[in-house]
């Protein structure tokens, strides 16, 4: 069952479609500012888009807000956007958010975290630089493959539930006919 999971998740139709996608959103959006801002803040900076934008992608639905991550933490990310002229607020910037404000659109920034305590609900966060360790406290596995700006998807957690969440949005999509 993994391989065909894997044939299907590596299909090159499919990762065509959302790789062009993604490099399409990155190109045409203004989210591009964003990635030049934080990707030439320092040698070792990274973005990644996440969550949502990546999902609805992979589910062929429009997208409607951008979410992304870093490896630099939020008072990095603050002197990134000052430094580019980018307005944004503290959102939520003791949890990692800070939001990039550009032609009255918002785009949560999140610096990659580990839970250090929680109580389940609520979690005392330590800022982090590892993809990895971030992936494992997203709420679902389809959230936690991230894309850089060229359309490249990464799935830290390499995990099979992830390929299954992505085969099933497809069939989902396609009248539930297999792809």
């Amino acid at each position: 069952m993994d391989k065909f999971l894997d044939k299907i998740f590596f299909r090159s139709k499919n990762l065509n479609y959302i790789s062009e996608n993604i490099k399409n959103i990155s190109e045409n959006t203004p989210a591009k500012k964003i990635f030049e801002a934080i990707n030439n803040y320092s040698e070792n900076s990274e973005l990644r888009f996440v969550g949502g934008c990546i999902r609805k992608i992979i589910n062929r639905e429009e997208v409607d807000d951008i979410d992304l991550a870093t490896n630099i933490t939020p008072d990095e990310v603050c002197e990134a956007l000052n430094k580019h002229k980018i307005k944004f607020f503290e959102s939520g910037k003791e949890h990692g958010t800070i939001t990039a404000v550009i032609n009255e659109q918002n785009y949560e920034i999140t610096s990659l975290r580990k839970d250090v305590a929680t109580d389940g609900r609520h979690a005392k966060v330590e800022f982090t630089s590892d993809w990895k360790e971030d992936s494992k406290r997203r709420d679902f596995t389809i959230n936690a493959i991230y894309s850089d700006s060229l359309g490249n998807l990464f799935d830290p957690q390499n995990d099979n539930l992830a390929r299954k969440e992505f085969f099933d949005s497809l069939k989902i999509n396609n009248g539930g006919h297999n792809i």
